[in-house]
């Protein structure tokens, strides 16, 4: 049985993670464009944290299976304050990546544990609700980070102490809660079948759409920001501003969700996301636009995952979560080396031109194929 106690106890954990992330994945790009590194090498550091993220997505079951989720969760912590101490050992492209990417394992097994926690111990009628609930946390937390950014130490160093102090309290928090996850008899990789089920295809196309966009944002954005002239500071402000728009936007967008369906909110947000990126290449009302940008693509997610797990039965909500996770994180793999290799080639708006053609592809495919599936159809709550 679980306490009570426990599901806010897992938020205020996973929210010390999520401050730390946000705020290590800002200062990355920017530390490395001080060290004069070519974008494609940046984009390279970027995408092995994704890597990571795929790897710690196929193995999370196991580890979870093995030794249970308190012991779980306190490895992958303790993982991520190493990786982060030695980053701070030198500015060195390859030694950053492969701290990255095992940073990058240390988040997926931590999101598989909470996410999971979370779907496997609510009920039906309030499993969204709490899964929004989980979203907005997340994304207070990395706006924090961004914000409490201005307060770390410069020195890379330093700045991986600081980290591991948030690790520790995450630690702390994570002891006094009673999540117990069911194994599995099915096998670790056996996700195919969940690829395959037709009910759930568009939540998964959204995911890895999702992915795709925000993989680039936090790997790619602060270093466009930085090359455009501005400030450590004024980099760290328009991606708080980015993230914010996403956590205020969770609970309307929802409520929208709820009264004219998921797919018809997507539609309309990815018609709006291609507008706002339009304006952002051309200056027409940057603060607006940047607020439309994060407002549509950090609840495009969530909308996906509710839609996704609510086609299958409980039993498997589990590694339909597992699944949903591993093609965002293929998104996000394949997005900021790919954008990264254009924005080199012709320039930083490509990074804006780029949202605009995955928008209008996922809008097509949501226009096309949702009369077929709208008996699947989930309405966020």
């Amino acid at each position: 049985m679980i306490r009570t106690y426990s599901f806010p106890i897992l938020l205020v954990s996973l929210l010390f993670v999520a401050i730390s992330l946000s705020a290590l994945n800002t200062q990355t790009p920017l530390w490395l464009v001080d060290a004069n590194v070519a974008m494609w090498q940046i984009g390279m550091v970027g995408t092995s944290y994704f890597i990571g993220n795929l790897v710690g997505t196929l193995i999370a079951n196991w580890f979870i299976s093995k030794i249970n989720v308190k012991q779980t969760y306190t490895c992958v912590c303790l993982l991520f304050a190493f990786a982060t101490l030695g980053m701070g050992l030198s500015v060195n492209v390859v030694c950053w990546s492969f701290f990255r990417f095992l940073i990058g394992i240390a988040c997926a097994v931590t999101w598989i544990i909470v996410e999971s926690s979370i779907l496997v111990t609510s009920k039906a009628n309030n499993r969204s609700k709490m899964i929004a609930i989980y979203m907005t946390t997340y994304y207070l937390g990395s706006v924090l980070g961004l914000k409490l950014l201005h307060y770390f130490p410069k020195s890379i160093l330093y700045f991986a102490l600081v980290i591991v102090v948030l690790m520790a309290l995450a630690i702390l928090f994570i002891l006094f809660t009673h999540y117990h996850l069911p194994s599995r008899k099915t096998r670790v990789f056996n996700i195919l079948p969940m690829i395959k089920f037709q009910p759930a295809r568009l939540g998964l196309v959204g995911c890895i759409i999702s992915g795709m966009v925000i993989g680039a944002i936090y790997s790619l954005l602060p270093a466009y920001y930085s090359q455009l002239g501005f400030t450590d500071d004024e980099v760290s402000n328009w991606i708080i501003l980015v993230i914010a728009s996403g956590l205020i936007a969770q609970m309307p967008i929802g409520f929208f969700a709820n009264k004219y369906g998921t797919s018809s909110v997507l539609i309309v947000e990815s018609l709006l996301f291609t507008v706002a990126c339009f304006m952002i290449i051309n200056n027409y009302w940057l603060i607006f636009a940047t607020i439309v940008v994060g407002a549509t693509i950090f609840t495009v997610y969530p909308l996906s995952m509710s839609w996704a797990c609510s086609t299958v039965d409980k039993s498997n909500i589990v590694l339909m979560n597992q699944t949903m996770l591993l093609v965002n994180t293929i998104g996000c793999l394949i997005a900021p080396a790919i954008i990264s290799l254009f924005m080199d080639k012709w320039g930083n708006n490509f990074l804006f031109i780029c949202f605009m053609g995955i928008a209008i592809y996922f809008m097509i495919i949501l226009m096309v194929k949702r009369n077929n599936h709208s008996q699947f159809s989930v309405h966020s709550k």
